[in-house]
């Protein structure tokens, strides 16, 4: 077989394996990884319903509305469901597999292009099984991974432009950047910037490149036409995105830039690599081009360079998940490593068999050959010598390069991302079947996305801020968040409380200290009612002893005074034996809570002992004034937390001793028939800068600590006057945002909704709970 048949043989093997590769990955535990493919399900659906469809509106994903999603792979996937009948998540498995099993053809044509045939098979190779795209497949991004393969086919494309007649060319590549500008906004923006600057920049060096100073403008043409052809949606969207949806990009809305700041910042050690290597593309294009400077070479480091400056967008106002950049730079790197791992195997056989002539062609050596090694040279042949080194580089490549995934690490990949399973889904079938079509379902993050999408329901889902691209869908994914955690949450941007209420022995209530620079507060201790306990004196002598979780609520609320000074969280417990009352008060602009305890009884025949409660924490103790002030340190995110108790002084005890909690708090109440006990906490973020040149010294350390306690303890009342109340009532939120049902997938939280009166459980299983919420 001639070799060039024998390398598209071997080309045509690589395609194949690398479908079957990612289609036994997506469809290994039946229903594919990751979230998103809810939301493109969503999509499909808004789509092919009946009536007008409009691009810009997902009638299911977070409650339904405005939608800025590039729906190019979904109309391509739904025409394939409409067509096949098959199952919807096998179609995006099968058609997602494909595209992405193409860009080994792709990176083969680029690299024989660039660089010749030699690499080429070895790129492919690496590509059909390199984590770019087979993690982008795992978590969900679809339409990235069909631009992933348009972009190169079209830059493949531009570089063979003088082998096609002007029309073909112009209406193959126009067809192509029409389909990237309509399935993914970043792709497109990215494929613009790239292409421009290749332009630019080929012909400022045009001398260097050979290539005539108009020739590659023709590159410019396709992406006119391509915008052309889409241009009816693209007039649609473009002011979509220039408008209120912008914000979720530049900054505009502050709790979205404050956490793409708090989570998405790629370290500088993760960037700067890709910079120090581009240089090896002028070396590899004077070694397989014979000049330093080619059009190849321009572009591939253009298009290294671009996405790798844009992880680092935050310095000129760009708010985005950053690691997305990394996709677009993985595969001219996959191409750059090819080559690397070729030219240096080629390099030591080249060494090898110089060696080898030197000892055959030496008389000293020829004569005193030993048996064996006569045996072993004529093995020794430079292909064989190629093929061992080759196999070496990639086995040292595939240990020590995270970009490739071979089936073992494929696997773990997948399950870290696998979130359906046959339990969940039986949710949202029962879902779909039995509950109205125009029900408004609340969920977490990335259950919700499923629900949505294939129970055909409006959902609202727990997003944090940093993974949301509509400016609409920021307060329902706040409110569900809040909803799912916690029923009532007051921040006055100096400190944070969350409120279980009674239901649930779990924070009652937590304290989170505000962080600077981060929109998520840091939780530092808190209270649980299960660890709450009362002893009471019956007059027969005998004693009772209950913890918290054991009496019924009888009453949870919050209440707010008209001006929004402050807000207080109410629970009220109760039984035949004494009434219980704890209430939390944040003020608007003052950094301490204010708690106040009060505990009566009625009952003639019983008298209040002890109240005894635990502040659990892990963090070092920092003792205070007496017991009237003690601290708590967390020296890592420079963090203290301390209580003031300025009515009855309890005892306290550290349940880990010497020097850390958690708390023991434990009031003697000799007998009384009613007492009330007010203490204050607070936690905050102090001054790094006041530990300097005092890291090796434990004491000076212990006193600076000790010092900072006790100022904010004479100063709790301090006011703040640019402060203001941010206040969360999950009874308000429901109502907000119209819930009709609540999709609940962590199983120890069930208690919380059970116990309360507002929802009404209509099913369950192992794995998800479904609440009805009571109108």
């Amino acid at each position: 077989m001639p070799r060039t048949s024998k390398n598209y043989l071997l080309l045509f093997l690589i395609v194949i394996f690398s479908f079957v590769y990612r289609v036994a990955l997506m469809l290994r535990e039946t229903y594919p990884p990751g979230a998103d493919i809810g939301l493109h399900n969503s999509i499909i659906y808004s789509i092919t319903q009946s009536g007008n469809t409009n691009f810009l509106y997902n009638y299911f994903h977070m409650g339904g509305g405005s939608s800025v999603t590039f729906p190019g792979y979904h109309i391509f996937t739904s025409y394939i469901v409409l067509l096949t009948g098959i199952s919807d998540y096998v179609a995006h498995a099968l058609v997602v597999s494909l595209f992405s099993s193409f860009i080994v053809l792709v990176g083969f044509l680029l690299t024989r292009k660039a660089w010749g045939p030699s690499a080429a098979l070895l790129v492919a190779f690496l590509i059909g099984v390199s984590r770019f795209d087979i993690e982008m497949l795992m978590w969900g991004g679809y339409p990235n991974v069909i631009t992933l393969m348009l972009i190169p086919l079209a830059f493949y494309l531009f570089l063979e432009k003088n082998k096609f007649s002007m029309l073909p060319f112009l209406t193959v590549t126009s067809l192509l950047a029409g389909a990237i500008f309509l399935t993914h906004s970043l792709s497109a923006l990215l494929f613009i910037v790239i292409t421009v600057a290749t332009v630019i920049f080929t012909t400022i060096f045009a001398k260097k490149t050979g290539e005539r100073r108009t020739s590659l403008f023709i590159w410019i043409l396709p992406l006119i036409l391509g915008a052309a052809l889409i241009s009816p949606f693209l007039v649609n969207v473009v002011p979509a995105y220039l408008s209120a949806d912008a914000s979720t990009f530049t900054g505009g809305v502050a709790a979205i830039r404050l956490a793409h700041l708090s989570t998405q910042i790629l370290p500088l050690n993760v960037v700067l690599p890709l910079f120090a290597c581009v240089f090896l593309f002028f070396l590899y294009s004077k070694r397989y081009i014979g000049k330093y400077l080619s059009v190849p070479a321009i572009l591939l480091v253009l298009w290294t360079l671009i996405p790798a400056v844009l992880t680092q967008g935050y310095l000129i106002g760009l708010f985005t998940d950053y690691n997305r950049f990394l996709y677009f730079v993985l595969l001219p790197i996959i191409l750059l490593i090819g080559v690397s791992i070729y030219h240096g195997a080629e390099f030591f056989a080249q060494a090898i068999d110089w060696l080898i002539s030197i000892t055959e062609n030496t008389p000293q050596i020829r004569m005193n050959k030993h048996k064996s090694l006569n045996r072993l040279l004529p093995h020794l042949t430079r292909k064989n010598i190629l093929t061992a080194f080759l196999l070496s580089f990639l086995v040292a490549a595939f240990l020590t390069v995270p970009v490739f995934v071979v089936p073992e690490k494929g696997i773990a990949v997948q399950s870290f991302y696998q979130l359906m399973n046959q339990p969940k889904f039986e949710a949202i079938e029962w879902a779909k079947k039995n509950t109205p079509a125009d029900s408004l379902f609340l969920t977490d993050a990335q259950y919700g996305w499923w629900f949505s999408g294939f129970a055909q329901r409006r959902t609202i889902s727990g997003v944090e801020p940093q993974y949301l691209t509509n400016s609409r869908e920021f307060e329902p994914a706040k409110v569900a968040l809040s909803i799912l955690d916690s029923d009532y949450i007051v921040d006055n941007g100096l400190i944070q409380v969350r409120e279980d209420g009674g239901y649930i022995a779990r924070h009652n209530p937590e304290f989170l200290a505000k962080l600077n620079n981060s929109y998520f507060p840091y939780p530092f201790f808190n209270f649980d009612n299960g660890d709450m306990t009362v002893t009471l004196s019956q007059a027969n002598g005998n004693n009772i002893l209950l913890d918290m979780s054991q009496v019924p609520v009888k009453e949870m609320y919050i209440e707010n005074d008209t001006e929004q000074t402050y807000s207080t969280i109410y629970t009220k417990w109760g039984n035949e034996f004494f009434n219980f009352t704890q209430t939390t008060t944040i003020n608007k602009d003052i950094q301490f809570v204010k708690m106040t305890e009060k505990i009566e009884s009625d009952n003639p025949s019983i008298s209040l002992d002890t109240i005894e409660f635990i502040l659990h924490t892990n963090r070092e103790f920092v003792q205070g004034q007496n017991n009237s002030v003690v601290g708590f340190v967390d020296k890592n995110m420079k963090v203290i937390g301390q209580l003031m108790f300025t009515d009855e002084q309890p005892i306290i005890k550290l349940l880990t001793p010497p020097n850390a909690g958690p708390m023991e708090i434990k009031y003697i109440l000799s007998g009384r028939k009613s007492v009330e006990m007010s203490f204050y906490v607070g936690v905050y973020q102090y001054d790094k800068s006041l530990e300097s040149g005092l890291e090796s010294d434990e004491k000076a350390l212990t006193h600076l600590y000790e010092s900072i306690v006790a100022d904010h303890a004479k100063n709790y009342n301090t006011r703040y006057p640019d402060s203001s109340l941010d206040v969360f009532d999950y009874r308000q939120g429901l109502k907000d945002q119209v819930v009709s049902y609540i999709a609940l997938r962590d199983l120890s939280s069930v208690p919380r909704f059970a116990k309360d009166p507002m929802f009404r459980l209509v099913f369950i299983n192992n794995e998800v709970a479904i609440f009805q919420v009571q109108k």
